[in-house]
């Protein structure tokens, strides 16, 4: 292909993927969702269990092979912008000694139930869903990861959708997960690991580049994106210069972090952590940034998720009855158990089922985890689709079980 074929092309798929991913979030908006679910499974929609099955010409002319690696780019850059966010949004106020604990406690039922749980269900489906040369240790430690991670992200933007973010569920909630999503990203960076090199060496390699890339971030970059911030308060400005200089930042830590085989993602994430919490640089941040991210970033992945993830599989007798028990296993382990727990630390039932309805969406957060599995060559694409299925599910339960659970609630 020439390039300016490549760019017709390219664009084509771009085009297309926008105006279906809006059409579905507004529909999921009016349905009472929020417009974020609609935009994960409008991904879906677009690749072999719905668009690609129904018009498989079609589909190969606009998603064609050639067309997946520059979508690949374009969407993996837009997720580490957009773990970026995740991390700058990150409010540390909210983390004052009463919440730390209620908010602990909580974090450690919703990673460790979930976690034996799929130990459980790595042991019974290793033989079906690991690829070859992974270890059981590693697949079981993925598939914890999995069943572990929350929708801090997706979690945030419900919780602002029903302006119970500054509220004590709220609150809590958002704590939780965020304790929660750090210690899943810990455990699977030793998974990303073990799968991306070849030997002892490269393995302490990654570890400890692991290591020392998160400490260079908050002892040297940090102070120095605090002088930023400074000037931005002084001037009250976030300059194209600021702006110029935090693209700079980002790509350069998705690239190390991937170099470390700790994925794109992870270093998008730390910086996010990193950048100051000053009120005009947040907001300028946060206008150059987001919307583009969100808008037109973010939906990219979904659909690159989807076009990977084929839910027609799961259908056949091989895969239905792990698909059940898999799902199964992953929403009662982390909602059961969030709901006991809050029950036990002295909310009453209705307000410990609506913490753990909302503990228990995985979102995007799942997406990313299981392209990750998918990337480093640890998961099957069945196992992948079954993932995928969890996110969606999950997510699209989290709104409903916090209404029912608080109806008539004042």
């Amino acid at each position: 292909m020439g390039n300016l074929e490549v760019f017709i092309r390219v664009a084509t798929a771009i085009v297309f993927i926008l105006i279906v991913s809006h059409l579905c979030g507004r529909l999921f908006q009016y349905l009472g969702q929020p417009k974020v679910v609609g935009e994960m499974i409008s991904g879906v929609l677009l690749g072999p269990t719905c668009f690609g099955y129904f018009f498989p010409e079609i589909s190969s002319q606009i998603f064609g092979k050639d067309i997946m690696p520059f979508l690949f780019v374009i969407s993996n850059i837009g997720l580490s912008f957009y773990m970026f966010l995740v991390g700058a949004e990150i409010d540390f106020n909210m983390f004052t000694k009463k919440v730390m604990k209620k908010s602990s406690l909580l974090s450690a039922v919703a990673v460790i139930f979930p976690f034996v749980f799929a130990v459980l269900a790595a042991g019974w489906y290793f033989n079906i869903f690991a690829m070859p040369g992974i270890s059981i240790i590693s697949f079981s430690i993925f598939l914890g990861t999995a069943f572990a991670i929350t929708a801090f992200p997706m979690l945030a933007r419900i919780l602002h959708e029903k302006s119970i973010l500054n509220t004590p569920i709220g609150v809590l909630t958002i704590v939780s997960a965020s304790i929660q999503d750090v210690i899943s990203w810990i455990l699977l960076s030793f998974v990303t690991a073990a799968a991306a090199n070849k030997g002892l060496e490269a393995g302490y390699i990654t570890l400890f580049g692991g290591i020392g890339f998160v400490a260079i971030v908050f002892l040297i970059v940090k102070p120095l994106l605090k002088i930023i911030g400074r000037r931005c308060e002084k001037s009250g400005v976030f300059s194209q210069q600021d702006f110029a200089i935090i693209i700079i930042s980002l790509l350069a830590a998705a690239l190390i972090t991937d170099k470390l085989g700790l994925y794109s993602v992870f270093g998008g994430f730390i910086l996010g952590l990193a950048v100051p919490r000053d009120p005009v640089f947040s907001k300028g941040l946060e206008g150059k940034l987001k919307d583009v991210t969100v808008v037109f970033l973010l939906p990219l992945f979904f659909t690159f998720s989807g076009l990977n993830a084929n839910m027609l599989v799961l259908g056949n007798l091989t895969n239905f009855i792990p698909t059940l028990i898999i799902v199964a296993f992953a929403f009662v382990s982390k909602y059961g158990s969030s709901t006991v727990a809050m029950k036990l630390s002295g909310s009453s039932w209705r307000e410990a089922s609506a913490i753990g309805g909302l503990t228990n969406a995985r979102g995007l957060m799942e997406l990313i985890v299981a392209n990750i599995g998918l990337s480093y060559a640890v998961i099957t694409k069945d196992l992948y689709s079954i993932l995928v299925l969890i996110a969606i599910l999950t997510t699209l339960f989290a709104t409903p079980i916090y209404n029912l659970s608080m109806k008539n609630v004042k």
